[in-house]
């Protein structure tokens, strides 16, 4: 009786992940995804194969259930105004917002833009004792953009609140 034929092999960026574990959130990121040190308070990690940067970071805050929503929205005010510095003229806001978190307890930002030559991808979350961010920067192309985003975000667990 014939054998069933072999399973393709994984592609290489699919074949094994890194774990990054640390006490605000968990990422598997194929081995081609580089931790980038920094002086600044957030995690970098980049990809040569993907041509795509991540920024991880967490602010801690007391922050009270009725000024969530405004935090949220100077968040993603400032994003834009740091993108605008960039490129005044070629900002274009493909994605903007704010929703409770399907989890509870907390405020889930998304934000996506792109400017000229980038994609820039957020999803941020306020809580009452945080604020995390998540941020992806890479190549145009929205439809590629959005699977890579996709790709890392089922690898990633936050812990909320």
């Amino acid at each position: 009786m014939p054998q069933p034929p072999a399973k393709p092999p994984k592609p290489p960026e699919d074949a094994a992940l890194v774990e990054h574990a640390y006490n605000e959130f968990l990422l598997n990121l194929p081995a081609h995804w580089r931790q980038i040190p920094t002086q600044e308070d957030s995690f970098n990690y980049y990809s040569e194969v993907d041509k795509a940067s991540i920024t991880i970071s967490a602010d801690f805050y007391v922050i009270p259930d009725a000024k969530a929503q405004a935090c949220a929205e100077n968040c993603l005010d400032g994003r834009l105004q740091a993108l605008e510095k960039i490129d005044s003229t070629g900002v274009v806001v493909l994605n903007r917002t704010i929703k409770p978190y399907s989890g509870g307890g907390a405020l889930e930002m998304h934000f996506e833009a792109e400017l000229p030559g980038i994609q820039y991808l957020y999803l941020g979350y306020v809580s009452s004792r945080k604020i995390f961010n998540f941020t992806l920067v890479c190549e145009p192309g929205r439809e590629a953009a959005g699977a890579l985003f996709d790709k890392i975000m089922s690898n990633i667990r936050v812990m909320m609140p």
